[in-house]
């Protein structure tokens, strides 16, 4: 049960830093709000490479979760 709760809350943070590195790299002309990876390369760089590695992260619990289910299954 508590995987299962923590493979939630993972995937949500990975998906909410997708989000704010989407924002970083592109803007958004609807709110007036700039791309800042033209002038802070650096956090663009440190930001991106936090949310690969948090989906890594994801899939890595996935197969943690699925091994359990198969190892708790067999005899």
């Amino acid at each position: 049960m508590e995987k299962r709760v923590f493979l939630t809350l993972a995937t949500a943070g990975a998906a909410s830093a997708a989000a704010v590195v989407y924002l970083a790299h592109n803007g958004d002309q609807d709110t007036n709000w700039l791309a800042i990876c033209n002038q802070f390369g650096d956090f663009c760089a440190q930001t991106s490479a936090a949310v690969v590695s948090s989906f890594v992260a994801v899939v890595v619990l996935v197969l943690v979760i699925v091994m359990s289910a198969l190892a708790i299954g067999k005899p």
